[in-house]
């Protein structure tokens, strides 16, 4: 392994373990507030941490050049992003395990393989087919309920599959204009465009916030890694690496989440759901083994 393969799987790794922790940290505030309330002062908290990062690492500089071919990049990645947050947070509110969660989401490295054959023009081999199989297999199994898979149908289940949509789409996007993508830009258009729309909601709604100062703490470390540490991590990357070696990595988070979910907030998967969980890893795996993974044009 070269050292942008090397850098760029340590990145993703990263990605993984701070998605993990901000799902439990997000699902302890979530706890005590609404939506609205989490997602204004949890954006709005990812503002400045990226506004910090963007003049600390001066990343302004290297917007400079086709800027306005960079800002675009970054605004669409940043809409499907910020889309794709806004419903993955809405699962995390409705269903009471993250690691849950972040196993369904495991559905992404299907519509990434999917995508990067049709868009990319990745190869595709036997391998991923099976994975994919199998992935989609896990989802279902996780969403059994007595009496059959009506638990499909669940709001929450809904959220997380459309949020895996869209993060498709962005981590496609990225890899096809990564000679574009400036992340720590993207990840503060992303949080500026999302604490805005936020803010717009929350002061409609005639809501107040009264938060004590342990939520405080869960939202400053919990939107320091979802809002700034993932993104620019992932998006770094998705520069050294393919999408979907990407994408495996980063669905280890369902492991991680498992871990943090049971230690923290004393949750742990049924039966069932951590053996759908253990199909989607998995099926992930088979989609993006070395030896049956899409490979760079």
């Amino acid at each position: 392994m070269d050292r942008h393969q090397t850098n760029g799987s340590l990145y993703a790794l990263g990605a993984s373990l701070a998605l993990a922790a901000s799902f439990v940290f997000s699902k302890s505030v979530l706890n005590h507030l609404s939506m609205l309330q989490f997602g204004l002062l949890w954006f709005s908290l990812g503002v400045g941490w990226n506004g910090i990062w963007f003049l600390i690492r001066r990343d302004y500089k290297n917007v400079k050049g086709d800027a306005g071919r960079k800002t675009g990049v970054a605004v669409a990645i940043a809409v499907l992003e910020g889309a794709a947050t806004g419903l993955f947070y809405l699962a995390i509110k409705a269903m009471e395990n993250p690691a849950v969660v972040s196993f369904i989401g495991n559905i992404g490295p299907v519509f990434v393989t999917l995508m990067g054959i049709l868009l990319l023009k990745e190869r595709f081999k036997t391998l991923q087919l099976i994975g994919i199989v199998i992935t989609i297999l896990g989802v279902f199994v996780i969403n059994f309920r007595e009496g059959g898979f009506a638990g499909f149908i669940d709001p929450g289940s809904v959220y997380v599959i459309s949020a895996a949509f869209l993060f498709s789409l962005a981590t496609i996007l990225g890899r096809r204009m990564h000679h574009l993508l400036v992340p720590g830009y993207m990840s503060l258009i992303r949080s500026f465009l999302l604490a805005v729309v936020m803010a717009l909601l929350f002061f409609q709604s005639g809501e107040s916030v009264q938060v004590s100062m342990n939520i405080w703490k869960d939202l400053a470390l919990g939107s320091l890694l979802e809002t700034l540490i993932v993104i620019v991590f992932a998006y770094q990357a998705l520069k050294l690496i393919e999408a979907t070696k990407t994408s495996l990595i980063i669905s280890t988070k369902g492991v991680w989440t498992l871990l943090l979910a049971w230690i923290f907030l004393g949750l742990f998967p049924t039966g069932i759901e951590l053996a759908g969980g253990v199909l989607t890893l998995v099926g992930v795996w088979l989609i993006t083994w070395t030896g049956g993974a899409a490979h760079r044009e």
